[in-house]
């Protein structure tokens, strides 16, 4: 009997170091990921079919130039200046700022600002913290991210006048940024949001077990309180969709495939419907995570621009 209490105990132990050397991972995962190296996103992008590199070397003429983030370290940045010939009716420029998605850098959001540079905008990029040549720190889903964003947005509006029509777009984790960060900013023109999350804490439940065959209890919310201690930020508190209540002013296009193996389209739709005022959605038949332009990017230029003619940017 006595051993039997012991075995029960032992076994006991080991499943709660096991638990929490998994929940450590998990956060470490997060918090600091295995990023693509900045000098390989080209050729990654090339391969997936993004563009030719002849046509990257011959029209993509970036700009690059560093800010200080308010958290103390460097964003790398870097400007697609307009073409000179590019002009609006109204005299005021255009300005789209991109943020990128988890574990990438600003050169993989290329494809999206080719969009809306042939539309006549200057387009600026930027790095996340602890991805591509930004300065290292925490990866926190976009909490942090948002305000590295408001960092960049002012210096645009510094650089293109007060009075410039400026607008976000963001892919996975930077949409998740641009949602956070537009309800404190309701200066903003627009803000597209393609792929993002609503719910971090929600996310996380779905991929532990479906992506990596890990129980959601008790590893997530251990997971998420190791987060808070090693990062600053618990899971629980990354919700876009709380943030979009905010938004009413900011017209914003929700983009999401319905094939997402990575975070489900029907978080789009809870996007969709907490943020009041203008909206527009498009749920992109066939597209996996991070690949609505791929599957029809026709149909992507025309998703965005009847968007942004809806809402007098174009």
């Amino acid at each position: 009997m006595l051993i039997a209490l012991y075995v029960l105990l032992a076994l006991l132990a080991a499943v709660a170091v096991f638990t929490l050397l998994v929940a450590w991972k998990v956060s470490g995962m997060i918090l600091h990921p295995r990023v693509f190296a900045y000098d390989t996103v080209i050729d990654e992008e090339v391969k997936r079919g993004s563009f030719t590199r002849s046509w990257f070397d011959a029209n993509v003429h970036l700009e690059d130039f560093t800010l200080r983030s308010g958290f103390g370290y460097d964003l790398h940045c870097a400007l697609w200046p307009r073409e000179e010939a590019a002009s609006f009716p109204d005299g005021l420029l255009r300005v789209a700022v991109l943020a990128h998605g988890f574990s990438y850098c600003l050169l993989g959001q290329i494809k999206y600002a080719a969009l809306f540079h042939a539309l006549g905008f200057d387009c600026v990029l930027c790095d996340h913290r602890n991805h591509g040549l930004s300065g290292r720190a925490p990866t926190t889903m976009g909490v942090c991210e948002a305000e590295d964003l408001a960092t960049v947005c002012a210096w645009a509006r510094a650089r293109f006048g007060e009075d410039a029509l400026l607008g976000t777009h963001g892919e996975s984790m930077g949409a998740a940024t641009v949602m956070l960060h537009a309800s404190q900013d309701a200066r903003l023109a627009f803000a597209v949001e393609d792929c993002g999350f609503s719910d971090f804490y929600s996310l996380m439940r779905y991929v532990l077990p479906h992506r990596y065959h890990l129980p959601a209890l008790p590893v997530l919310p251990i997971a998420s309180l190791f987060s808070r201690l090693r990062g600053g930020v618990s899971f629980r508190n990354i919700r876009p969709v709380e943030a979009l209540k905010r938004c009413a002013l900011v017209p914003m296009l929700f983009i999401h495939g319905d094939a997402d193996e990575l975070i489900p389209a029907g978080m789009m739709q809870a996007c969709y419907s907490a943020k009041p005022g203008a909206k527009a959605k498009w749920l992109v038949q066939g597209a996996p995570h991070a690949g609505s332009w791929h599957t029809d990017a026709d149909e992507y230029r025309n998703h965005l621009e009847r968007f942004l003619s809806q809402h007098g940017i174009l």
